[in-house]
This record gives structure tokens, sequence and C-alpha cells, in this order.
């Protein structure tokens, strides 16, 4: 981090609509005649896939694959892997790792890069320390802040916002500093009355080979959460139908990734179950009338995020289960909720000791006034 250059944000994550305020501080070392400061705010959204095929390799014939084409690495540069940062004829399309051979494929999911763009100050600068606000404008349909990468980092996604000051010299076209910084978002949800109708679950019957159905229904307080937080559950297991006893109803959080690439070609990505919690269950003849009980979601959850690119979805199950013979072969009894994860960010702690700040820049920035639209492009 650059530390002439600071930036602290009022909020630790901003609702998808609402400005990101904050303020930038500045450390001048050396007077500048003229001086340009530049903030910017920046969106990205990929998706990317990278697939090695093992192909058959002849060492004593290597012009039977061009040398430019391959990768001479123990893996694809993947820091390389952008369709739109080098013309696609020129990536490595092989890998040879030793004396194994692999062909590269890849899927790219690209979404367009919206770039916001204000002058702060134009002129004169002085030695010194500056600190002024900003309110940048966010759109309401922005997507959560999102970050995946496998171990190997052969598939990675990411929906990021980020915030740049760069001070230039105009006379010079040069930078003089420049320093970045992320910011997060939550997407906006659902409306209430949506909310509410997805906080219900369907009764779901269970024929269990003659021996009668079973009835199980699900209802949460609400369908909006942040990793930590408690889920309150209220169920409804009837078995007052079937000659068979339900040992236990477990309770399930399942997490599906969908990458999507620009071919509309879906992959999905990861489909597991990240926790689990059993409840009691009821005997033959028995009903159990709104039972409640709470689950705790795990801290270290990504968002939920539905694009064109990217989806993270998450769904509640709750399953009724009878340890007997063969009721393997019946419908199982689940009920289903999709239920929506925030982005959660601790509050931001900005040491400005030995910092004495000057009234020169009378700066606050209120709107972005320029907008522009970068090509979509796959960052590293």
């Amino acid at each position: 981090m650059n530390r002439n250059v600071l930036f602290k944000f009022f909020d630790p994550v901003t609702l998808a609509g609402d400005p990101i305020r904050g303020e930038c501080y500045i450390r001048i070392t050396e007077e500048i005649p003229k001086a340009q400061i530049v903030l910017t705010f920046q969106t990205k959204m990929y998706s990317k896939i990278i697939e090695k095929k093992q192909i058959p390799y002849d060492q004593s014939n290597p012009q039977m694959i061009p040398e430019k084409l391959v990768e001479k690495a123990q893996r694809i540069q993947v820091t390389l892997d952008s369709p739109f940062r080098q013309p696609k004829q020129t990536q490595k399309k092989y890998e040879l790792n030793g004396d194994i051979m692999f062909r590269v494929i890849r899927h790219y999911g690209t979404h367009e890069s919206f770039v916001y763009t204000q002058e702060l100050y134009t002129g004169q600068v002085k030695t010194g320390d500056y600190k002024f606000q900003f309110s940048i404008p966010t759109q309401y349909n922005m997507s959560s802040s999102f970050q995946y990468k496998n171990e190997d980092g052969l598939k990675q996604a990411k929906c990021g916002y980020k915030v740049t000051l760069r001070v230039d010299l105009p006379d010079e076209a040069s930078t003089l500093m420049m320093e970045s910084a992320d910011v997060f978002i939550n997407g906006r949800v659902s409306s209430e009355c949506e909310q509410f109708r997805q906080c219900e679950g369907n009764i779901v019957q269970y024929l269990c080979l003659n021996r009668g159905t079973v009835e199980l229904s699900l209802k949460l307080n609400k369908n909006n959460f942040i990793p930590g937080e408690q889920i309150q559950i209220e169920y409804t297991l009837d078995n007052t139908r079937s000659q068979r006893s339900i040992s236990r109803v477990e309770a399930r959080l399942i997490n599906k990734l969908t990458f999507i690439d620009d071919d509309e070609i879906e992959r999905i990505i990861e489909n597991v179950k990240v926790f689990q919690q059993n409840l009691g269950g009821v005997n033959s003849g028995q009903k159990l009338e709104r039972q409640n009980a709470q689950l705790e979601i795990p801290k270290n959850l990504r968002a939920t995020i539905k694009t064109n690119v990217i989806r993270n979805q998450y769904f509640l199950q709750m399953e009724a289960i009878a340890d007997a013979f063969l009721t393997w072969l019946s419908v199982p009894v689940i009920c289903q909720i999709p239920i929506n994860i925030q982005e959660s960010q601790l509050p931001q702690k900005i040491n400005l000791e030995g910092w004495h700040f000057l009234p020169i820049m009378n700066v606050s920035v209120n709107a972005f006034s320029n907008l522009t639209v970068q090509q979509s492009f796959v960052p590293t």
C-alpha cells in the first residue's frame, strides 16, 4: 500500500443504488506546479475456466506443435489468459509439463466493465497532507461483491468494485502516484412481498411403500442473511398417516456455484453441503406441530450473486428420514427454500497518526459526471 494515499469508507458495505461515501488522504512530498487529481470507480465481472487435456506427443518431432503455441511451465500462466489484452492467436494453446503435452482449452464469461471518472482538482499543490470527502454513485442493479478461485487457479470468478486515486503531471504526461482500494457492495434483494413468499417451503408428501405418507412443511423468519447469523426455522412434521417412524429431520445448507461462458454454456463449479444439523424425529401416528429450531450460518460464505456470468446460490433444505428397510426406494420428503447471503465486512480502521492536514483542497465530490464503458475483458 502506498502510504501517501489512504482511503476511508464510511460504510464497510454499500447497498447497490446508494452512494459510496468516504474520505481520501493525500501526502504531497514535493511542491507540484501543476497537478491533476482524478478519482475513478471501476467495476469488473468475469468467470474463466481453463481445462487441460493430455494429448500424444513425440519428443523426437518437436515441430509437430509450433513452439510459439507451447507454454513450457508447470502450469499454464493464467495471468496471461485474457482474450482482450492479447490476440487470441497468440495465446498459448498447449502446455509441456516434462514429457507430457496438454492441450489448453479456455472458457470465458465476460461482462461490460463500467468506469466512472471525476476530475477532482487541477492546479498548483504545495507540500503537505490533504483530505477531501467523496460520494460515488452506484447503480441500483449492481450485484454483490464476489470472488472465487479454486486451489490450482484454473477456475476463477469475480464481481469486483474498485476506487482509484491518481495524481497526474499533465505537463510531463506522467503519473506521480496512484493508489486503489476495493469497495464492497450488496446487491438489492427482491421485494418484501416476494421475500415473504419465498420464506415458506411447499408441503411435501412422501409415499412409503404402502406404509402411508409423511408431510413436511417449512417456514423461515426471513430469507436475507449475513454470514454468522442465526436462521430461525419453524417446521411441521405430520406422520399421522404413516406406519413408519421418522428417525430424524436433517437440515442442511447447499451452495451451488455456476459459471456461464460467452457461449451461454453453464458449468457447475461447486454443488456442496456447507453445513448440516440433525433435528429430532417422530413416531408413527404422531405429529410435530410448528417446531422451532436455530441454525447458524457459517462465517466464511461468499455472497449470493445471480448474473449472466456467475451464479452463486444457497438453498436451505430439510429432509425427513426414516431409517428402515427399503425406504430408499420411496420418494424422499424434502422441503427447500432459496436464501440470500449478503456480503459482510468489518469496519475499516485507518491510522492517521503523524498526518497534519492543510486546508488548501476544498474539494467535495458529490457526483461523478463522466461515464465510460470499456470493452469487456478478463482481468488477472
